[in-house]
């Protein structure tokens, strides 16, 4: 436990507002009298008000409902503690301070801290700016002209879930008073599943699982004994970005067959634009929902693995996917807002 201000530290603190007329100050020259962290500016104008309004420093016989948990005290000790450890998380925090999840919360938020996360950003090209901007603008015209058109699109993707996985943003949180703009190295491994998923306003389709690198013909498979049967009379647009296999000659014809003038992909009917993931449901919000629950715990086999992204495909709301592809529109509009620019969150 940390230690709590000593009667000589609160009359050093009232002293040293009075010579300075400025917390920041009283906390800058505050090694120069003790050995102990600075008091936080909250701590310091606690005490000066209590001086002010009471003529005392010490704390007042308690008249009422009980005090808060939040001493001055109590947010010293959690302001110590985040600033020596910023990735501590809500839980854990409030456990080591002893106090609930809620007033931690409302602690770090009266101390200035402020919860960041890591942010995966897309290196784009200089030509993907119009490209992406082109196909933003020609889809919002589409949804202005036909509001229930975003209903129906199925927007598609494939993701490797490792068993290693070591960095996850949604459940990575760093603590400061400022942005940090920190970045993460993503570890390299062989040991996974490539699991493909669809989804779109009527909710998930998947997962399905290759048991090897996605090729061309693997993943015309997939389509034609998968995925097809569930979305043939579904009147769909279908989307998929221009990774390799969907590029495939193979594919293309077949989409073009089964979709004649409804798909969007590379060199498609509709030319999506490379490096989008910002604009896609499955990136911006599919991968990361299900790796949050699939890897809660640590998992112990590739079998373990593939139930668990089964279960948790069965477990998401059709509402969930509902909200995740409309928002799709807004996306489309702050993309193009941004000169193409790729969004961040």
């Amino acid at each position: 436990m940390y230690a709590t201000r000593t009667t000589d530290e609160k009359v050093a603190i009232v002293r040293l507002f009075s010579k300075f007329e400025n917390a920041t100050d009283v906390q800058r020259v505050w090694t120069n009298y003790f050995d102990t962290t600075p008091p936080h500016l909250t701590t310091i104008s606690s005490i000066n008000k209590k001086f002010d309004e009471f003529g005392t420093i010490e704390n007042l016989p308690h008249i009422g409902r009980p005090s808060s948990v939040l001493s001055e005290e109590k947010l010293d000790e959690i302001e110590e503690r985040a600033t020596n450890n910023p990735q501590l998380s809500i839980r854990l925090g409030a456990d080591r301070a002893g106090i609930s999840k809620s007033s931690y919360h409302v602690a770090m938020k009266q101390l200035g801290f402020k919860p960041y996360r890591p942010t995966l950003v897309i290196d784009l090209n200089d030509d993907d700016f119009d490209r992406r901007s082109e196909f933003c603008e020609s889809w919002i015209e589409k949804f202005e002209e036909d509001p229930n058109l975003i209903d129906s699109i199925f927007w598609s993707d494939e993701a490797k879930f490792n068993m290693n996985t070591s960095v996850n943003r949604h459940n990575c949180t760093y603590w400061a008073r400022e942005n940090p703009h920190f970045k993460f190295e993503m570890p390299n491994t062989q040991q996974g599943i490539m699991v493909w998923c669809g989804i779109s306003s009527n909710g998930l389709v998947g997962p399905y699982f290759f048991n090897d690198t996605v090729t061309g013909p693997s993943y015309k498979e997939m389509l034609v004994n998968y995925a097809w049967p569930r979305l043939k009379n579904k009147n769909f647009y279908f989307q998929h970005d221009g990774a390799g296999a969907h590029y495939s000659v193979t594919v293309r014809e077949w989409l073009d067959k089964k979709f004649p003038d409804r798909w969007i992909g590379r060199r498609g009917p509709f030319d999506w634009p490379a490096r989008s993931p910002d604009l896609s449901p499955c990136d911006f919000f599919l991968w990361g929902y299900l790796k949050d629950i699939v890897f809660k715990e640590p998992v112990a086999s590739i079998t373990e693995l593939q139930e668990r992204i089964e279960q948790a495909c069965e477990e998401i709301p059709e509402e969930m996917c509902r909200k995740a592809c409309r928002s799709v529109v807004q996306r489309l509009r702050d993309c193009l807002n941004n000169e193409g620019q790729f969004l961040s969150y």
